[in-house]
């Protein structure tokens, strides 16, 4: 059986190499590309959630990729948030009695501007607010008003509440294997730019290592 964790913050995967160069947990649409393309034929892929969200895009695209597919199966072992909560609606989700799934509006940082940019900012967020609003929706079948006001709470749901409310198909008896979860992105851009410098560094040190080894080939010193 084939499996992928979900796990850390949910990125957009021109991030990963920052996540993987300070060895943080993630998962980006790419990761689960990868996984869906190594599926045998006849194969089921077991997801494996533990996480606190991370980017609404990259949530998206992942619940769009696991959508409908006949050949997943989504099992939440930890915690299920925001935009994890999102992926955990794509398909069949079975949750563990100790689990929970965290539901709440779409939120921006880094905003700036005026009061038409923060009012159109707001109407952006709204927006999003309500499209990832469908995915539960179409999984409860609750209305799109009453999920709203779930989200507009910032709502925590115990594996029985999820179950009762239609979030889940089922409570798993599996034993939970609980990693790295947050609940806002552990990635802020001051880190990202001195993780970028870094690179530039080592990369700058590793061409001038071979600047000297073709000297020392040349001159045989």
């Amino acid at each position: 059986m084939a499996e992928i964790n979900i796990c850390g913050d949910i990125i957009a995967n021109e991030d990963k190499w920052i996540y993987n160069w300070l060895e943080w947990d993630s998962t980006c649409p790419n990761d689960i590309k990868k996984a869906l393309s190594e599926l045998a034929a006849g194969e089921v892929l077991t997801v494996y959630i533990n996480s606190g969200g991370g980017s609404v895009c990259a949530g998206q695209e992942i619940y769009s990729l696991l959508k409908g597919r006949k050949d997943i199966e989504i099992k939440i072992q930890s915690l299920a948030g925001s935009a994890a909560s999102v992926i955990a609606m794509a398909n069949r989700c079975e949750i563990s009695p100790v689990a929970m799934i965290m539901i709440h509006n779409v939120s921006m940082h880094g905003a700036s501007g005026d009061y038409h940019d923060m009012e159109k900012a707001s109407e952006i967020l709204k927006s999003m607010g309500t499209a990832l609003a469908e995915a539960y929706v179409t999984k409860t079948g609750k209305p799109l008003d009453e999920i709203l006001d779930l989200m507009d709470r910032e709502t925590w749901l115990t594996a029985n509440q999820a179950l009762e409310l239609g979030f889940v198909d089922k409570i798993t008896n599996d034993t939970p294997v609980f990693t790295n979860n947050v609940l806002r992105q552990r990635l802020t851009d001051d880190m990202r730019q001195k993780v970028i410098a870094e690179k530039l560094e080592a990369d700058r040190m590793e061409a001038r290592k071979k600047e000297l080894l073709i000297d020392i080939d040349l001159y045989g010193i």
